[in-house]
């Protein structure tokens, strides 16, 4: 057991031997928050419960201050409203994060309002969830979303004949030092959406986003606000469409110092249209972009 999870992870073990920094906890639909979360037996029924327990073992005053934990978490449907996570952990969720009904995989999904709504997202990363929309609320919102590794994750908005659930991904103040890869966005009508409107530093700065596919929105693709300078943010093999949604911007770059390549859009437009070192090898509409 133990083997196969560290595995899955990308992390080599050999059997019988935790090489590993910081606990593990786990998380499951037959736990108990009665429990101490240390093994399968004895998990968690709640994210909630393991994250109080991880961020109450972060030490601020040690070098480093993170404890390198590892929240596992078995498959099935999580109906919770998360408003922190533990910063300086790793999330991974067991199974199929393309599975939206939690049958094979973690799908974290409220009866009402956002999955994720956290002040601060920092040095965490989170693997193979499906987190979903009840509603029209924001999917996974942090105002600070600082050095996270994002990856395998699907964003699932409300399903019907048009895109409600307002948008997939947003951050609100910081985004700075993030890698996003391997991630799906369905059904939102703006699939990430990066505001950083933060009187002290307004930034987007050394993001990755990685083959992306944003599917199913009507307004736009990925967002950056004017205020994400300076930027170095990259954005590398995306498909934007609005998958049967009339999709009105593709990538809207207020910044305009977004690099982007190696990307295809449908939609009614980009915006900025063109600028030198903005677009290579990308294709709106099947046209080449300059």
């Amino acid at each position: 057991m133990e083997y196969g999870l560290y595995k899955y992870t990308g992390i080599p073990i050999m059997p019988g031997k935790n090489l590993t920094l910081g606990n593990s906890y786990f998380v499951s639909k037959s736990g108990s928050d009665s429990n101490d979360g240390t093994t399968p037996k004895r998990a968690f029924a709640s994210i909630e419960q393991a994250t109080t327990v991880m961020k109450a073992r972060i030490s601020w005053s040690a070098s480093p201050w993170a404890k390198h934990d590892k929240m596992y978490i078995y498959p099935g449907v999580y109906a919770e409203n998360l408003t922190s996570l533990p910063y300086g952990c790793d999330m991974i969720g067991l199974g199929d994060a393309f599975d939206l009904d939690g049958q094979r995989g973690v799908t974290i999904k409220p009866s009402s309002g956002s999955a994720v709504d956290a002040t601060s997202i920092i040095n965490m990363r989170i693997e193979n969830i499906c987190f979903a929309a009840p509603d029209t609320s924001v999917i996974f919102q942090a105002d600070n979303f600082n050095r996270n590794i994002l990856k395998r994750c699907l964003f699932a908005g409300l399903p019907g004949a048009s895109a409600t659930t307002v948008k997939g991904l947003e951050t609100v103040k910081d985004m700075t030092g993030n890698w996003i890869e391997d991630c799906q966005f369905l059904v939102c009508r703006n699939g990430i959406y990066v505001v950083t409107d933060n009187a002290n530093s307004k930034q987007a700065s050394g993001n990755m986003i990685k083959k992306v596919w944003i599917t199913g929105g009507d307004q736009t693709g990925i967002y950056f606000h004017a205020n994400s300078l300076p930027s170095y943010t990259q954005i590398d093999g995306a498909i934007i469409n609005g998958g049967g949604e009339t999709l009105a911007l593709a990538i809207d770059d207020n910044s305009a110092v977004v690099h982007i390549q190696n990307s295809v859009f449908e939609a009614t437009a980009c915006d900025p249209a063109s600028g030198a070192g903005h677009y290579n090898n990308c294709y709106l509409n099947g046209v080449l972009m300059t």
